[in-house]
């Protein structure tokens, strides 16, 4: 069988970019590349305050919205973020947990006012149903804080 140079090209070009393109996306996050619109939780930074609105649930992509519309810097930092593989997005600075504020090992978050980022991760449920937890602070201002909740929920309800 003879394989014309048009046809080469049309098989080589997909398998290129697809060389170029797998690597990005990283092996903690595989399951960003196969979702095709992930569940949505808004948090917005204001007058030293965070407001959270949106949900998710266990093994669904989530993305995270932040947007600082405060007049000074924050910071977003919550254990869960080094529970999961995360892909980050937009404008904000990556921290290793080396601050007075950020406990070893933590990663935070700090964003600019007027400045957005997007957090991408998969939280996989546990064996049994259950309501997941997860505190989130700034670390440059002690007293933000705010919580977010992953919810299981099994039979006809919930669905699985």
């Amino acid at each position: 069988m003879k394989i014309g140079a048009h046809s080469l090209k049309a098989l080589l070009v997909p398998m290129a970019l697809a060389t170029v393109a797998l690597p990005s996306l990283g092996t903690d996050i595989s399951s960003i590349a196969q979702a095709a619109e992930p569940m949505k939780i808004q948090v917005t930074m204001t007058n030293k305050e965070f407001k959270v609105s949106g949900h998710t649930l266990p093994g669904e992509l989530t993305e995270i919205v932040i947007r600082n519309q405060d007049t000074m810097t924050h910071g977003f930092t919550s254990p869960l973020l080094n529970d999961v593989g995360v892909k980050v997005e937009g404008e904000g600075v990556a921290l290793k947990g080396t601050g007075r504020r950020i406990r070893e090992g933590i990663n935070a978050y700090h964003l600019d006012p007027g400045k957005m980022m997007k957090i991408y991760f998969t939280k996989h449920s546990k064996s049994e149903p259950e309501t997941m937890r997860y505190v989130f602070w700034c670390d440059l201002h002690p007293e933000m804080k705010g919580e977010l909740f992953i919810v299981e929920t099994k039979g006809e309800i919930g669905g699985g």
